[in-house]
């Protein structure tokens, strides 16, 4: 068994709908050089309490297809959930999926998550439409069915988003 971390939440992930006031997260010490995606901000909490981890926003393009298909296990999970109509069980994947997209938002732009600005900052230039309202409606709401589709929906956006910014990424480096 290897060594474990306590991390504490630092102030930029501060941010009630995943973490309370002082939560703490326990890890495995060598989760944080290999990719663990069951755990939201695990790699922005060690980076910004100067704790040495991976740092997949600098290298996005193998990290993004990972997100991608941790989504995909979510979704079917949800799919599931909303079919069963039990919505109470949808909270924690809900909760799983929208920290999975907020890392895919940040890290297509190659920075770390963090909560200390607004989504609609001039850093983050590859994102969906409209997307600090809708991501407010779904973490208002994560346990409705709507906010299932529209998180989805967000997924689908992004990724044609960041497929075309790499795309022209590519062509300007031609």
């Amino acid at each position: 068994m290897s060594e474990q971390l306590l991390l504490s939440i630092p102030h930029e992930l501060n941010n009630p709908f995943f973490f309370s006031a002082n939560d703490q997260i326990l890890i495995e010490k060598d989760h944080l050089q290999k990719m663990v995606l069951n755990m939201p901000f695990l790699y922005e909490a060690a980076f910004y309490e100067n704790i040495p981890a991976l740092k997949p926003w600098q290298s996005h393009e193998t990290f993004i297809p990972l997100i991608k298909k941790e989504w995909d296990t979510e979704k079917i999970k949800l799919e599931e959930i909303f079919t069963n109509r039990k919505y109470k069980d949808a909270i924690p994947p809900m909760k799983k999926g929208i920290g999975l997209f907020l890392q895919f938002v940040y890290w297509a732009n190659g920075q770390p998550v963090h909560f200390d600005m607004p989504l609609s900052s001039e850093s983050l230039k590859v994102q969906p439409v409209n997307l600090e309202e809708r991501i407010s409606f779904i973490m208002q709401r994560p346990a409705l069915y709507h906010s299932f589709i529209q998180l989805n929906e967000l997924l689908i956006e992004m990724e044609k988003q960041y497929v075309k910014h790499m795309a022209m990424k590519k062509a300007s480096k031609q």
